[in-house]
């Protein structure tokens, strides 16, 4: 019984070193106590500076890279997290989004952002603009299939996107026409 209590108290204790680590180690950056959406709402609208440390996302979870340390951060349970980068003339290939090294072509732009469910409904349809790093982040229902279509002047590109466990979190192939 000894061995047991003493087995469980070094358990305990490991395990709440670990926790407090990782708060400590957030808190360093000032993401202490931040859920993954707050931590990349704050990167894309620049209340959130991204200096010492990566942002690696998946959709289950965002990995916060200090050092050469991986936290992970729970992402939404509803919503899904897709990082799109249109482009015209030079893309690279991505599949789980770096919210703090992906570059993508078209900087500043405005676009028209459409994306269409399996049933006909309109999910989301609304003028939006590329950041810094040329993405447009978006924050979608899980679990649907559907069309998102990306509007730029004359051109143009539609692609299926399904927002199920597993899916890319990065997409950088829908090349304007």
């Amino acid at each position: 019984m000894r061995k047991f209590i003493l087995l469980l108290s070094v358990s305990l204790v490991l395990l709440l070193t670990g926790c407090s680590t990782n708060d400590r180690t957030l808190q360093s950056v000032g993401l202490d106590g931040l859920t993954g959406k707050e931590i990349l709402v704050g990167v894309a609208n620049g209340s959130i500076d991204i200096d010492g440390y990566g942002l690696s996302v998946y959709d289950d979870e965002l990995i916060v890279l200090i050092d050469s340390e991986k936290i992970s951060v729970d992402m939404p349970d509803d919503e899904f997290y897709l990082s799109v980068a249109p482009y015209e003339n030079s893309t690279h290939a991505c599949l789980f989004h770096s919210a703090t090294g992906c570059q993508g072509e078209l900087v500043d732009e405005s676009f028209y952002v459409e994306f269409i469910d399996e049933n006909g409904n309109a999910l989301l349809s609304k003028s939006m603009s590329t950041m810094e790093n040329g993405f447009i982040d978006l924050w979608l229902p899980r679990d649907v299939d559907g069309t998102l279509t990306i509007t730029y002047g004359d051109l143009s590109s539609t692609k299926n996107i399904s927002t199920s466990s597993g899916e890319p979190t990065c997409e950088t192939t829908m090349k304007l026409t």
